[in-house]
C-alpha cells in the first residue's frame, strides 16, 4: 500500500521523542516500511525516521505551542487573544502547519491509497475533510478538548453512520470516554519492539525507582516525586520539560528540596531508558488524567521492571495487577509507597511475558494492516 502518515507537528519525529506518541509513530512508519509498504511521514523539520521518505515542507515545530492538556488557575493568562481583531500570531502558526500538509496531500492525491494521521490538532482533523483519499485517525489522548470532540463527531458520528473518517484509539479505556461523541471504528494497542528492549532479571543492587514521561501536570510528576521520598529510595526522573511554568513553579522547587535522592536526566535516548528501566526496582505511573494507553509501562515490563501506577484510563489493560505491577486509586500516595515495599516479590519474567503475548510491535503492525485493507475496501464499495 502507498500510505501517507500525518504526524504530531508541534516536535520532530527523532529520537529522544517527545512522548510516546512520537515514539510510536517512528516504530510504525518504520516497521510498514520494512513490510514493504510505501510510506511518506509529512512531520516537522528534524524528523529521521530510517528507511521512511520524510517531507517537512519547512515546517519548523520552534514556532508552534505544545498542547496543554490541563487547565490554567492564573488569573493572566499569557495566552489569551487580547483582540479578534489582532489575533496572536501564535495561535494561527498550527493551523498554517497543518494547511501546508494537507494541501500537499491534496495536490498529490494520486501519490497515495489513503492517509493516516496521528496529530491531536483541529487543522489535523478539519482538513482532513478536504482530502478524496480515506483517512484514518489514531486518537492518541483522551477527550480533553470539547471543540475537537465536536468536530469529530462532525467526521464521525457516534451513532455509527458511514463516513470517510475513520478512527481509532490506542485502549478500551479511551474508546469509552470518546464513545458518547465519535465512532470509535477499533482499538488497536501500540505494540514495542520486544527484540530491541533488553531484558534485565534482577534491578540493580540498590534499590532505585524511574519516573519516565514529560514533565507536565497531567503526567503526575509530584505524586512520583512524593512516593520515591515516603519509601526512601533515590528516584531517577527522565523527561523533557513540556511545560515551563509547571516546572519552575511547581517541580524544581521538590527537586530542590529532595537534592541528591532525586535526579533529573532530561531527554534520554531510547537504549538509555531501557538501561535504566531494567535497573529499577519498578517504574512509576502516576497520571492525573485518563492515561490513554501508557507506552512508558510497556516498555518497562518489557525490560523486565514491574509498574508501579495508578488505576487510571489504560493503564489497567496495560499492567496485570498483581502478576506485573500493582495498580492502586487515583491519588493514593500511601497505598503505592506500600506497594513499593513487596514489589520485589512479582516475577520480572512474566512482566516480560506479558509484552511478548499482547504488545508486541508486529501484533500492532498486523492489525493496522487489515485495519487500512479494510477502510480501502469500504471506500471503493462507496
Amino acid at each position: 500500500m502507498r500510505i501517507a502518515l500525518v504526524a504530531p507537528l508541534v516536535s520532530p519525529i527523532a529520537p529522544p521523542y517527545l512522548g510516546g506518541a512520537q515514539a510510536l509513530l517512528a516504530d510504525l512508519a518504520r516497521g510498514l516500511a520494512q513490510r514493504g509498504h510505501e510510506v511518506t511521514l509529512y512531520a516537522a523539520e528534524g524528523s529521521d525516521v530510517p528507511g521512511v521518505r520524510i517531507l517537512t515542507l519547512g515546517i519548523d515545530s520552534k514556532t508552534l505551542r505544545p498542547a496543554r492538556f490541563h487547565r490554567e488557575t492564573s488569573a493572566v493568562d499569557g495566552e489569551r487573544i487580547p483582540d479578534m481583531l489582532r489575533p496572536d500570531e501564535r495561535k494561527l502558526l498550527p493551523s498554517y502547519a497543518f494547511l501546508h500538509v494537507f494541501r500537499a496531500l491534496v495536490n498529490n492525491a494520486d501519490d497515495y491509497d489513503l492517509v493516516h494521521a496521528h496529530a491531536f490538532d483541529w487543522p489535523a482533523y478539519a482538513y482532513s475533510s478536504m482530502l478524496v483519499l480515506p483517512v484514518i485517525h489514531t486518537l492518541h489522548l483522551p477527550p480533553v478538548d470539547g471543540n475537537i470532540a465536536n468536530l469529530l463527531g462532525m467526521l464521525a458520528p457516534p451513532d455509527g453512520a458511514p463516513a470517510r473518517v475513520r478512527l481509532t484509539t490506542v485502549s478500551q479505556a479511551c474508546a469509552a470516554g470518546w464513545a458518547p461523541h465519535c465512532a470509535i471504528a477499533q482499538v488497536i494497542y501500540n505494540g514495542v519492539d520486544i527484540a530491541a528492549i533488553p531484558f534485565s532479571a534482577e534491578p540493580n543492587p540498590e534499590p532505585s525507582l524511574l519516573f519516565a514521561g514529560r514533565i507536565s501536570p497531567e503526567k503526575g510528576v509530584e505524586d512520583a516525586l512524593a512516593i520515591a521520598e515516603q519509601s526512601g529510595l533515590p528516584l531517577a526522573l527522565a523527561g523533557d520539560v513540556y511545560d515551563t511554568r509547571y516546572f519552575e513553579q511547581r517541580i524544581a522547587p521538590r527537586l530542590a528540596e529532595m537534592g541528591e535522592r532525586v535526579r533529573h536526566l532530561g531527554s534520554v535516548p531510547r537504549e538509555e531508558l531501557y538501561r535504566l528501566m531494567g535497573s529499577a526496582r519498578a517504574v512509576l505511573c502516576t497520571p492525573h488524567w485518563e492515561e490513554p494507553f501508557g507506552l512508558v509501562a510497556c516498555e518497562a515490563q518489557a525490560t523486565g521492571a514491574p509498574v508501579i501506577g495508578y488505576r487510571r484510563g489504560g493503564l489497567a489493560e496495560v499492567v496485570a495487577d498483581g502478576e506485573t505491577g500493582y495498580l492502586v486509586a487515583p491519588g493514593d500516595v500511601a497505598a503505592a509507597v506500600a506497594a513499593v515495599q513487596r514489589v520485589s516479590a512479582l516475577d520480572r519474567h512474566a512482566c516480560r511475558a506479558r509484552m511478548e503475548r499482547i504488545f508486541r510491535l508486529e501484533t500492532m503492525l498486523d492489525a493496522y494492516e487489515a485495519f487500512y485493507a479494510e477502510t480501502l475496501a469500504l471506500d471503493a464499495a462507496r
